[in-house]
């Protein structure tokens, strides 16, 4: 992109003459970089400006303030958002700007919590049709839904107050929480550990722990933030292999359309095995899987990427148009249809929220790259522009 093209991209913002989505663009791309190295600009001035964008004040100062750091950062970075399509292409003023939703009639609207408990006798509770307050007793286990619509169990007075029981000849019941495509939800396990699911996912693990381990399974994505007990590790089983936790907080995306198994290291550390071969991450590293390989290929990432579907938006990292649209097939419960005959070689960089309508993304997917969207009713059509 010029620099004459990204002043003229700027000054507009600056004075309010942008599109929506332009706007939408520059204010993403510029929340990801407020804690660039700038050494000129204040942690304050960024705070303020953070502040601002947040709470959605786009009076002309605001604006006046983001501009002054987006010239800065582009300066030295030479870059706004990039979409690659054999090259590099930029977002400027030029750029038709080509609206998804012309007919809301198609739009679809964003994933939420969702979710089905399967008990050990093969009862399902739908959580979203559970009232709040206590759902059922099991194995001296309180379950719960709380106001957030979040499942927890918790140990009674009578039974370990850890959830974790030390008779070894315990026979566990298990219960599995699953969430459908276009839902999420997240469990409190006996032992304090909290399981985050995204949509398309499930666990698996028994009401109350015995024995010298914790063990549960999963399929899809799920976050933990694990309570860590030496005595009795945390382990979770995925497709073969094994991690084990020593104190942490981590992220598997396991799917069963994506190539491969990605576990992401936030804190703590974890272990991770499958066949005879073993690898220890520290914070910031990630493991890669195949499911016809023993091997694991250990790797250091931006965490912010692992955890970003938690936190409620979608980061796409040079990711490419395949990756991107899988998540948003499972989180909005539609299906993708691509155009035969045609290489749609494209990737994007930025984030955006995942509580819009699935017409917000894709315009700001289009505007920015070399294809175009069309929503028929649950499918999305994607084609070249």
């Amino acid at each position: 992109m010029k620099e004459q093209e990204l002043e003229e991209l700027l000054y507009r913002y600056e004075n309010n003459a942008v599109t929506e989505e332009e706007r939408a663009l520059i204010e993403s791309w510029y929340l990801q970089h407020r804690e660039s190295d700038l050494p000129e600009y204040t942690m304050e001035e960024r705070l303020v400006d953070a502040e601002a964008v947040w709470t959605g004040l786009h009076q002309q100062n605001d604006n006046r303030k983001i501009v002054r750091l987006l010239l800065r950062i582009a300066a030295a970075a030479s870059l706004l958002i990039i979409c690659t399509f054999g090259g590099y292409r930029m977002l400027h003023n030029r750029l038709p700007v080509r609206q998804i939703a012309e007919n809301t009639v198609n739009d679809v609207a964003p994933g939420g919590n969702k979710a089905i408990l399967t008990l050990a006798n093969g009862e399902k509770i739908y959580i979203n049709d559970a009232k709040k307050g206590v759902i059922t007793h099991q194995a001296g286990i309180k379950i719960t839904k709380n106001k957030k619509g979040q499942i927890i169990y918790q140990a009674s007075h009578t039974n370990n107050a850890v959830g974790i029981s030390n008779d070894n000849t315990l026979v566990m019941a298990y219960n599995t929480l699953s969430t459908p495509r276009g839902g999420q939800s997240s469990v409190t396990l006996s032992d304090g550990t909290v399981a985050y699911l995204d949509a398309g996912s499930s666990i698996k693990f028994p009401v109350l722990f015995s024995g010298n381990e914790r063990r549960v399974a999963i399929t899809g994505q799920v976050y933990f933030d694990v309570v860590h007990n030496a005595a009795k590790p945390f382990k979770v089983d995925v497709k073969g292999q094994t991690i084990e936790d020593i104190g942490t907080s981590f992220n598997i995306n396991a799917y069963d359309d994506e190539p491969v198994i990605k576990t992401t290291l936030l804190s703590g550390s974890i272990k991770i095995s499958k066949g005879s071969k073993s690898a220890t991450l520290v914070p910031g590293q990630q493991a890669i899987t195949l499911l016809s390989m023993d091997a694991i290929h250990v790797k250091d990432v931006d965490t912010e990427e692992a955890k970003a579907w938690k936190e409620g938006y979608f980061l796409f990292n040079n990711e490419k148009l395949e990756s991107v649209m899988r998540k948003i097939s499972r989180w909005y419960d539609v299906d993708v249809v691509y155009p035969e005959g045609q290489k749609l070689d494209v990737e994007y960089w930025g984030s955006i929220t995942r509580y819009g309508n699935v017409s917000k993304v894709l315009n700001m997917l289009q505007i920015t790259g070399d294809v175009k969207f069309r929503v028929d009713g649950k499918r999305i059509i994607v084609s070249k522009k």
